[in-house]
């Protein structure tokens, strides 16, 4: 998942001041777009081509989930640094293959998207009931030193920005958990041929649901702070 700047509940120098007293952080959808396809596009068409050769399930899902691999390493290299969510997707990668060689089920290869999925959610939700959204942390990454500051600044001082940030985070970690949740079940229920497409299906869908509720979120808090700035501006 990612994260880009800060996105503003209202607009730029509605304040005297200039600054924005209530944001939110807004997501660099094309990034998102790249990630879902390097971590779910490119296993499943993987998969596929792999199946059509002759390869077994086994190899098949073993072949994308390594060619993955091999992007989020590019990746991590290119930015000379390794964030948390690249280290839980490697870790999440490493396990999985561990675990479908030692058992030769194959299942475990689609299991283990379940697994770095929940752990996502799961950092969400817990990052928000220790104070520290993460999304607030993930905000902040890509910002030059004085912006971060002046977001943290804002964060700080702006209990609608906090609100809007906890309820996002919560958001997120509850849906990514549900997902990971139901895909795990369905593994387990249905062919693998068919849990390759769905789970791809399942994880863009998901995306989708919550990139569409935060922006009913953002755009709410923005409509409260202009409905604030206009019953002020009368009185």
């Amino acid at each position: 998942m990612a994260f880009a700047d800060s996105q503003d509940l209202r607009k730029p120098g509605a304040s005297g001041s200039g600054q924005d007293e209530t944001a939110a952080p807004g997501m660099d959808r094309k990034a998102l777009a790249r990630q879902l396809l390097r971590d779910a596009g490119i296993p499943m068409a993987a998969y596929y081509a792999l199946h059509a050769a002759g390869a077994s399930d086994l190899v098949a899902l073993t072949g994308g989930t390594v060619l993955s691999g091999v992007f989020v390493i590019a990746e991590i290299v290119r930015k000379r640094r390794i964030d948390p969510f690249a280290s839980v997707i490697l870790a999440s990668f490493v396990l999985g293959l561990v675990l479908t060689f030692v058992s030769g089920d194959a299942r475990f290869a689609i299991a283990k998207d379940s697994l770095t999925t929940a752990l996502i959610g799961a950092a969400f939700l817990l990052s928000t009931a220790f104070g520290r959204p993460l999304i607030y942390v993930s905000a902040q990454h890509g910002m030059s030193g004085e912006a971060a500051a002046a977001f943290r600044e804002r964060y700080r001082t702006s209990p609608p920005m906090r609100r809007v940030v906890s309820a996002l985070s919560l958001v997120w970690g509850g849906g990514l958990c549900i997902e990971a949740a139901v895909r795990v079940v369905l593994v387990y229920r249905l062919p693998v041929s068919t849990m390759v497409w769905l789970s791809t299906v399942m994880m863009i869908v998901t995306f989708a649901v919550l990139i569409a509720v935060t922006t009913a979120v953002v755009r709410r808090a923005r409509a409260r702070v202009a409905r604030a700035e206009a019953t002020a501006a009368h009185a």
